[in-house]
C-alpha cells in the first residue's frame, strides 16, 4: 500500500481539505477522486463547482487533477460501477 494525498483546490488555488490514505495503486486514489469530484458536483448550490479534487503522492507531488463540474456537464466516473469497495473483496487479483 503506498500513501497519497486528496485535495481539494479552489478555483483561486488555496488548498482545503486534504487527507491522505493509503491504496494499492495510483488507480485506486484517482477512482476515489473521480468519485469525490462527481459526488461534490452534483450539490444543487453549486458551491464546489469550478473546484478540483488532486490526488498526490505522499511527497506533495501532484499525480492526478479531477474537475468538479455542474451535475448537467459530469458523467458519473466508471468508479461507481468498479468502485474499489465493491471490488475489494473479490478474490481476483
Amino acid at each position: 500500500m503506498t500513501k497519497y494525498c486528496i485535495a481539494l483546490v479552489s478555483p483561486q488555488r488555496s488548498e482545503s481539505h486534504v487527507r491522505v490514505g493509503e491504496f494499492p495503486a495510483a488507480e485506486r486514489a484517482f477512482q476515489l477522486a473521480e468519485l469525490i469530484a462527481f459526488d461534490l458536483g452534483i450539490e444543487a448550490d453549486g458551491k464546489w463547482w469550478g473546484w478540483t479534487v488532486e490526488v498526490r503522492s505522499a511527497q506533495g507531488r501532484k499525480l492526478f487533477a479531477v474537475p468538479v463540474a455542474s451535475a448537467d456537464v459530469h458523467q458519473p466516473p466508471e468508479a461507481v460501477s468498479g468502485s474499489p469497495a465493491m471490488t475489494m473483496g473479490s478474490s481476483r487479483h
